[in-house]
């Protein structure tokens, strides 16, 4: 049996409200917009994904609690009713995954097993963060333990014992300014690699696990992950990037695990990913970035930020305007390419 590979813990972010929202079309402005409104009510989103589905926009975001009223306000007075949202949410963050598929792939068949759902998923550099209902966060927890090991934490009780008085660890104290230009500790790319979207139903979303594993056999870097909600109701937008030099081998894998699905390909795109020090408590960060992006006339393919980190999908041929973009908004102290 293979050994359950060792990651570092895990984080729970409870006292928030998803909210997933589907444009009415598939205007290039409308993510930066919807950012704008929600920034300009004074509104952080420690989650926010954003996957472009051909037809529209698919966004995923979450509040607090406390700042849910004027959001849903401003929401429906500048689009309407083109939003739902869950009261009960929680975001369960795994760290770190390193880029593995391998981690994905497990906690998609633990999931799988324990009969959960997860309403929505992101990784960013360092960890691999679900959405899910926050009834089910003790149930979730505990099914980490099986796939995974946490160094001295054997159980889901050695793990609740050390994080007592510590619960309130993952919230961040929101900045009390705002720098005209923030500043990140640098920005990574990866160039050469594909973007990978699959249309499926969200109880089918574990079922992708097994496709997961297969890449990470293959030695396979999860550069990009973001599920977003599309025009068929009841169907969610898997968005992921693979190496495109590996594309026939992932693509076969993954029409053999998941047979009879509609696979779209985007290639070449490139990969950009940044953190700073205040990505994870300071409102405005998202959209800054995405009008930047419009400015420079830059095409957005997809977008995840969580965990203090930014992650965006771009067409390779957009990389040195997209730099740029980010540049103008961001102080950008080194660029560095990843393998």
């Amino acid at each position: 049996m293979t050994s359950a590979p060792r990651l570092g813990g895990f984080k729970i972010l409870t006292d928030v409200i998803r909210v997933s929202a589907v444009s009415p079309g598939a205007a290039a402005h409308f993510p930066a917009t919807f950012c704008r409104v929600v920034a300009d009510e004074k509104v952080n989103l420690p989650y926010l994904t954003i996957v472009f589905g051909g037809h529209s926009w698919g966004l995923n975001l979450m509040v607090e609690a406390s700042e849910w009223q004027k959001t849903s306000k401003a929401i429906k007075e500048n689009f309407g009713e083109i939003f739902t949202s869950n009261s009960k949410s929680a975001v369960l963050s795994i760290f770190p995954h390193k880029k593995n598929p391998e981690i994905a792939g497990r906690l998609f068949e633990a999931f799988d097993r324990e009969g959960l759902e997860p309403d929505a998923l992101a990784n960013s550099p360092s960890a691999l963060s679900v959405i899910i209902n926050e009834e089910l966060i003790t149930k979730a927890s505990d099914a980490l333990f099986e796939p995974f090991s946490f160094g001295p934490y054997r159980t889901p009780a050695d793990w609740k014992l050390a994080q007592k008085g510590k619960e309130q660890l993952y919230k961040e104290v929101v900045a009390s300014y705002q720098e005209k230009r923030p500043k990140v500790y640098g920005l990574d790319y990866h160039e050469g690699q594909d973007l990978v979207q699959i249309k499926l139903r969200r109880q089918n979303m574990s079922h992708v696990g097994t496709s997961f594993r297969g890449f990470a056999r293959l030695g396979l870097n999860l550069t990009f992950l973001a599920t977003g909600p599309c025009e068929e109701t009841g169907k969610e937008i898997l968005a992921f990037c693979l190496p495109g030099t590996e594309s026939h081998a992932y693509t076969q894998i993954i029409g053999r695990i998941v047979p009879e699905i509609q696979v779209e390909t985007t290639s070449p795109v490139v990969i950009l990913s940044m953190n700073g020090p205040h990505f994870g408590d300071r409102y405005g960060i998202a959209s800054e970035l995405l009008a930047a992006l419009n400015n420079h006339n830059v095409k957005l393919l997809g977008l995840s930020c969580t965990i203090a980190s930014i992650t965006g999908v771009f067409p390779s041929h957009q990389f040195e305007p997209a730099i740029r973009a980010i540049q103008d908004c961001f102080d950008v102290p080194s660029i560095t390419k990843k393998d």
